[in-house]
């Protein structure tokens, strides 16, 4: 019995195994590495298709993204200049009614001065001719009778009275 091995031995399996091998390479490589390669390279295509694409929307979405900012800028700077136009409005509108308002109160202020004034003038005509008519009735009174002054007293004390009874 034999208890070493030597470097090389020849083994038929060896040799049958490699043309398997290589039949079994030549089969694959003749009928489908055409056609697995065709496949593999169709699919790292459409992979490559798709991420271009894909590319190719993201810059579109940017730029679209970028003008909608831009519009959205615009929008806000738009809102900002009505609401000043507004207030500005607002400010001149307030300002016309308190001008108007002023002007109304400034012409009620005179016209109820001048209202005061007729009424004052109107007040004091009555008052002459009432104390006119009094003077009147005072000296009728006093060429009347000859008076003493408890007499004159007593014609004036009467006068008011009357006076104020007619009232």
């Amino acid at each position: 019995m034999k208890l070493t091995q030597g470097l090389f031995e020849f083994n038929w399996n060896y040799v049958f195994a490699i043309i398997t091998f290589l039949v079994m390479f030549w089969i694959l490589y003749h009928f489908f590495f055409q056609k697995v390669h065709d496949y593999m390279e169709a699919r790292a295509q459409s992979v490559q298709d798709t991420l271009d694409n894909a590319a190719k929307k993201q810059r579109r979405a940017n730029k679209k993204m970028k003008a909608y900012e831009k519009q959205i800028a615009g929008v806000e700077e738009e809102g900002r200049q009505i609401i000043q136009d507004a207030q500005k409005e607002a400010r001149a509108q307030a300002d016309r009614i308190i001008d108007e308002a002023n002007a109304q109160a400034h012409d009620a202020i005179m016209r109820s001065r001048q209202e005061i004034e007729r009424q004052q003038q109107a007040a004091r005509r009555q008052l002459r001719r009432e104390v006119g008519d009094l003077a009147v009735e005072a000296a009728g009174k006093i060429l009347e009778k000859e008076i003493s002054p408890e007499d004159h007293r007593e014609i004036i004390d009467q006068v008011l009275s009357d006076a104020d009874s007619k009232k």
